[in-house]
């Protein structure tokens, strides 16, 4: 029903703003209780990341289980801030490690590194010191692992950290009676120079 068509009695209930024309949409977005785009959504702050520091020795267990908590719920938003998914793996790795030396009486230990499976994102991953050294990506079908790719950091190169995270992959399948499949070259290179680990290995 259009306002020609209403009774003079309907119009008095519907009064129009004083210069108000019916063609003019910039008029009737100030209609009374008529709600604007600004009232519909409001202003959304983006959040902020936790004071993560860069080496977590002197963080306590406490600090990291906050920070941890603090990362996941940043993690799980429709769009995380840039670098919290590194500094999730970090305190997580640490406090892992933690457990790790509390399990065998060795807290006073100078070497701190994990090494760990991570489904999530399809790669084994080796962390020294809280920082990401590592990891070989990989796929897994019919129980077999397919491991595709080797990637150190720039910071860790050199230190022979592909050495070691290969041998942990592959004695990790061995582990979970996997038979592990090298497309990647630097695992090819590794059989190739310890030939003790072609054993498991797809024939």
């Amino acid at each position: 029903m259009t306002l020609t068509q209403m009774s003079p009695s309907a119009l008095d209930t519907h009064t129009v703003p004083v210069g108000v024309e019916f063609g003019e949409d910039a008029a009737l977005d100030s209609w009374p209780g008529l709600a604007t785009t600004t009232d519909l959504v409001p202003p959304v702050s983006a959040p902020e990341l936790p004071p993560v520091p860069r080496v977590l020795d002197d963080a306590t267990t406490r600090q990291l289980r906050r920070w941890s908590n603090q990362l996941y719920k940043l993690l799980d938003t429709d769009f995380p801030p840039f670098g919290v998914r590194e500094d999730c793996d970090r305190v997580a790795a640490e406090l892992e490690l933690r457990e790790e030396q509390a399990r065998n009486g060795s807290v006073s230990a100078t070497r701190r590194d994990a090494f760990r499976d991570n489904p999530l994102n399809h790669r084994f991953e080796l962390f020294q010191n809280g920082m990401l050294a590592g990891y070989v990506s990989y796929s897994m079908r019919a129980g077999v692992l397919r491991l595709h790719r080797t990637v150190v950091a720039a910071t860790f190169e050199g230190a022979g950290m592909e050495g070691i995270l290969i041998r942990k992959v592959l004695l990790a399948a061995h582990k979970r009676r996997l038979s592990a499949l090298p497309y990647c070259s630097e695992v090819q290179m590794f059989l190739e120079q310890n030939p003790e680990y072609r054993s498991l290995i797809v024939g």
